[in-house]
């Protein structure tokens, strides 16, 4: 074991010195497999799907670079290739922008699913251009604030009621549940734009599983686009929409 150790770690030290690396060692749930991924590897392709590189060691065998995709609305990931390790031909940029796969459930999965978990924590590093951080807060508009005499929405009352609850349809539609997000609320903003495109999202509350979290977002990027705001309505450039996914054992509800 030992030997095997120095034998990586020379790869690992070859990488760095051939191509920027941060290598992290993962616990492959074998003890006969040694796995590390490349932190700088991570890169974000769209709000839910990611790719990144692993250097992955078994038994005696040679030393493989592992280009994997992972998409965490649906907690799958898969290979987009498997190569021998040659630090100077090490490029996960590449891979990056080639990365068609077929994805499968990780769970089930031990090495994928150290990969995934790891590549999820980083979010917030690593997809800062898809983050909601952008949208402000106070211009947040619930339903039951709603005053029709402010002329700044352009909508009449009915008008507004109805463009929500065809929004919140839309999305109760599109939106996937699983026995492991049973007893959970998430509600988030929802930014949308007059000619009905998505224009991100903000997590106002939630229960902390992030798996009811990551269906909620992606019933909502499902959903996208929207219907255009309503004809004549010229004063509202968007509209930043609370909606409240609640799932009990028997029912789900958005709100």
């Amino acid at each position: 074991m030992k030997k095997k150790l120095v034998i990586l770690a020379m790869c690992l030290m070859s990488a760095l010195s051939a191509n920027a690396a941060t290598w992290v060692a993962l616990d492959s749930g074998n003890p006969d497999i040694q796995m590390f991924i490349d932190s700088d590897s991570v890169k974000y392709r769209t709000v839910d799907t990611c790719t990144y590189a692993l250097l992955y060691k078994k038994g005696d065998a040679p030393t493989k670079v592992i280009y994997v995709k992972s998409n965490f609305s649906t907690d799958t990931a898969g290979i987009v290739r498997v190569e021998d390790f040659e630090p100077e031909d090490y490029d996960p940029g590449y891979y990056s922008k080639h990365s068609r796969a077929f994805l499968k459930n990780v769970e089930y999965n031990s090495i994928l699913s150290a990969a995934h978990n790891f590549a999820l924590a980083m979010y917030h590093e690593k997809a800062a251009e898809y983050s909601p951080t952008s949208m402000d807060i106070t211009n947040i508009h619930n339903v039951s604030n709603y005053l029709p005499s402010n002329t700044r929405f352009g909508f009449t009352d009915e008008e507004y009621l109805t463009y929500i609850n065809n929004v919140k349809s839309t999305v109760k539609n599109n939106w996937k549940t699983t026995i492991s997000t049973v007893y959970t609320d998430v509600t988030l903003v929802v930014s949308i734009n007059s000619d009905g495109s998505y224009n991100g999202y903000r997590i106002l509350k939630s229960s902390s599983n992030e798996k009811a979290i990551r269906g909620a977002i992606a019933a909502v990027n499902l959903s996208a686009p929207f219907s255009p705001f309503p004809e004549g309505n010229s004063s509202t450039t968007a509209l930043n929409i609370p909606i409240t996914f609640e799932q009990k054992f028997f029912k789900k509800s958005v709100k």
